[in-house]
């Protein structure tokens, strides 16, 4: 094997390419060369120090990770050398009475990436129950390493609000049109939504929106100027104005779904209770991820094309250092082999 290199957040400000031990899978291990990782909004908030959520320094970053099996420890007997896996973000026990109900909350969850080390070195070993196959190979693996955010969505839409809900949506509304909200508008695709709305203020954001070329799709730049209600509204953004929107555009007896990290916001329960809404939030992936792989397996074109920018391994410190990943990207792929 090659010498092991992992990118690590050493302290805020401070990211640098590390020399690591060579894993060894233990019992109920995966060994893994990891292909590729995609960067996330909370990677760039732990550089610069302003991730409010649990976490801790030092920490290899990368929760959206895919990779190849290399060996598995005893008692793995179900994959193979050469699979292509991904894995969960919510490191959960399975054990507790919390994760009966829902693993993102396990009593002694940790956060790949964010509490513990992540996925983005060249080697790492995963506890087989946090790992998922990927129905791909080399040639056409890349798109995978979204399975985790399109997971979020699934997780966060499909899971929670009903198909009979779903299948009688006449329009839908999703604010904010980066990353999670791109992902959001696919994992309805297979529902007969008449239009679908997205609103994002940033015109790139909305000019990939066009470039998806999906028929029911429209954008807005702003949730002011949208017309009429929404039986469906997403809020992907995590700023505090689209979240105090949501109730005002929807229509009596929607549906909202909460995505985006929020912090305290003031919104009008009294219009929620007037028009009889439903509200759903979600936290976390597992959960989604086998629904996450179908949607990826059938728009592959599309996931791929929210890779905005793909940089080697050996480049990734500087280029997180520089900003570049904050500059007129979607989502920033690392790698690991280059």
């Amino acid at each position: 094997m090659d010498k092991n290199y992992a990118l690590v957040i050493r302290r805020p400000g401070d990211i640098a390419l590390e020399e690591r031990p060579m894993p060894v899978p233990g019992p109920g291990e995966v060994l893994i060369q990891v292909r590729y990782v995609a960067l996330c909004g909370s990677d760039g908030k732990l550089y610069a120090g302003t991730y409010t959520a649990p976490h801790h320094y030092p920490i290899i970053l990368g929760h959206e990770w895919i990779g190849q099996v290399l060996a598995c420890g005893r008692g793995v007997d179900d994959l193979e050398t050469g699979d292509y896996v991904t894995g969960d973000c919510s490191l959960y026990c399975g054990k507790c009475p919390a994760c009966a109900l829902n693993r993102n909350h396990c009593e002694v969850i940790e956060k790949r990436g964010i509490t513990v080390d992540g996925g983005c070195a060249n080697y790492i070993t995963v506890k087989r129950r946090h790992i998922y196959k990927c129905p791909c190979g080399e040639a056409d693996c890349k798109p995978f390493v979204l399975t985790e955010p399109t997971a979020v969505t699934a997780n966060g839409i499909l899971k929670r609000v009903p198909n009979s809900f779903l299948n009688r949506v006449e329009r839908a509304a999703i604010l904010g049109a980066g990353g999670i909200g791109l992902l959001s508008m696919l994992s309805l695709s297979e529902f007969p939504i008449r239009e679908i709305v997205m609103v994002d203020m940033a015109e790139n954001k909305l000019e990939m929106v066009k470039r998806f070329g999906l028929d029911n799709v429209t954008t807005c730049n702003s949730t002011d100027a949208l017309e009429g209600s929404f039986d469906l509204v997403v809020e992907a953004a995590g700023a505090t104005p689209t979240l105090q929107a949501c109730s005002r555009i929807a229509a009596p007896a929607g549906h909202i779904v909460l995505l985006g990290h929020q912090h305290e916001a003031n919104v009008d329960f009294g219009e929620i209770v007037k028009k009889s809404l439903t509200i759903h939030a979600s936290n976390g992936s597992t959960g989604g991820f086998i629904k996450a792989m179908q949607i990826i397996e059938g728009h592959p074109d599309l996931i791929s094309m929210l890779i905005t920018d793909t940089i080697p391994l050996r480049a990734a410190a500087d280029y997180i250092a520089q900003g570049k990943h904050l500059v007129n990207n979607i989502k920033v792929v690392i790698d690991m082999m280059a």
